[in-house]
């Protein structure tokens, strides 16, 4: 019996649309990829550059070369980081990832709850950071939950499509899961920084807490 592609899709409706979707996935990293390498060859590296012609025209040993020394400095550590701040706070985060305390991926989440205070630094995080956290964490759970209820029974029980019908289901919630619990991700890798710095008396507010504790003590 012979059979036409469109009576071929008609019948495999869903295991073509699987196929076709996770094809895709490989083209949209490409793209994003691709966009990614552009903007850092074209916009990024061309202030660097800019930097190196500018100092071939001033004389060493002035105010105006050490300044652009700096920037060229700040500029390295950017292109390297990942991470735009001022040249005091980039300091305090090389000295985090020298000390072996945190990554470069790790640097960028929780950079912003970190100022430097003389040679310590300073943990701010205030009630909405914490409401953040707290939420994160809460809808997290949830979506993950939700995702076992809808899918894993399908996906454990049921044979076939049943199962990939299941395991659809069930990445439908994680997915998110895992985006809206980034800020949570990032709590736990503050809190271990802040352990870590406080063994070392790097911490100028002790007593600052990066969650709310409900202990009486």
């Amino acid at each position: 019996m012979e059979f036409s592609i469109p009576e071929i899709l008609e019948k495999n409706t869903f295991t073509f649309a699987f196929a076709l979707a996770f094809a895709l996935i490989g083209v949209a990293i490409k793209v994003v990829t691709g966009l990614i390498s552009f903007y850092e060859e074209v916009i990024i590296k061309r202030y660097f550059k800019r930097l190196n012609s500018l100092k071939e025209h001033v004389n060493e040993s002035t105010r105006v070369c050490d300044y652009l020394e700096k920037l060229k400095e700040n500029e390295v550590f950017r292109l390297a980081s990942g991470i735009k701040s001022s040249p005091e706070k980039n300091d305090m985060l090389m000295e985090i990832y020298l000390l072996g305390l945190a990554d470069n991926r790790e640097l960028k989440r929780i950079k912003q709850y970190l100022k430097p205070s003389g040679k310590k630094i300073y943990i701010k995080v205030d009630w909405f950071d914490k409401l953040q956290f707290l939420y994160s964490l809460v809808a997290a759970l949830f979506l993950i939950g939700t995702g076992v209820i809808f899918g894993g029974a399908s996906f454990v029980q049921g044979t076939g499509a049943g199962s990939i019908a299941g395991l659809v289901v069930m990445t439908m919630f994680v997915i998110p899961a895992a985006i809206v619990g980034s800020d949570f991700r990032t709590h736990n890798t503050l809190k271990r920084v802040r352990l870590s710095l406080l063994e070392r008396d790097l911490i100028s507010n002790k007593k600052t807490k990066i969650m709310w504790s409900f202990s009486r003590k």
